[in-house]
């Protein structure tokens, strides 16, 4: 009986060696990570973010719009049925809001002296005359120029102490997160320039011809 060469021997493949086994091992890795996600006593972890790492708003709370919550819940279940998407146009769900503080905003308004309000007006009347001397040969730019800037002030000297004093109310009633409080700054105060604009492009023309006139009476 002929005796194996040591060279042979060593040729022949081990159980260690063996390509299928090492297959075999790959396929049962990958099958418990598909299966398990190796957590066998855990529950897959779940985690809800209402804002992004940059703080924007990736969720809303349902609780402040009621109508809203009404037609989501009816189609959760109704199990999805109707394929066309849910319309929202602006005004159409709203947050309704206590007459507590209905009533508190109306006494805020009425607190604004007629202090505030001249000196509102010299202010934005220094901005207007300012526009338009700079921007003597252009009345579009004057225009733009003045609106922004009285913007601005409207901003900082009516709208911003004016939300202050409601903010710790708005919150009582889930209404005064971040976000909110940033669109009703910026909504409240594009109503209010929206009221003069016409007043002050008025205003512009006369002085981009050169027209003498008292502009704090023309916006009282």
């Amino acid at each position: 009986m002929p005796l194996e060469s040591p060279e042979i021997k060593e040729k022949q493949p081990t159980k260690e060696g063996n390509p299928l086994n090492f297959i075999k091992e790959v396929a049962k890795y990958f099958m418990d990570f598909l299966e398990t996600d190796f957590h066998k006593r855990k529950n897959p972890r779940r985690c809800i973010k209402l804002h992004s790492e940059d703080n924007l708003l990736l969720g809303v709370n349902l609780n402040k719009y009621p109508s809203f919550a009404k037609v989501l819940s009816k189609l959760v279940a109704e199990n999805f049925k109707k394929d066309s998407p849910i319309g929202i146009t602006k005004n159409t769900y709203k947050t309704p809001i206590p007459r507590t503080l209905l009533e508190l905003i109306g006494l805020q308004i009425e607190s604004i002296s007629s202090d505030q309000t001249s000196l509102l007006i010299e202010a934005i009347k220094d901005k207007i005359a300012a526009a338009a001397s700079i921007h003597s040969q252009d009345y579009e730019l004057a225009l733009n120029a003045a609106l922004q800037d009285s913007a601005e002030i409207i901003k900082e000297s009516l709208v911003l102490p004016f939300i202050t004093h409601l903010e710790k109310s708005l919150q009582n009633i889930n209404a005064g997160d971040e976000n909110t409080i940033y669109l009703l700054e910026e909504e409240l105060c594009g109503v209010i320039v929206k009221l003069v604009e016409n007043k002050i492009s008025e205003v512009m023309k006369k002085l981009i011809v050169g027209e003498k006139l008292n502009v704090s009476s023309e916006l009282s």
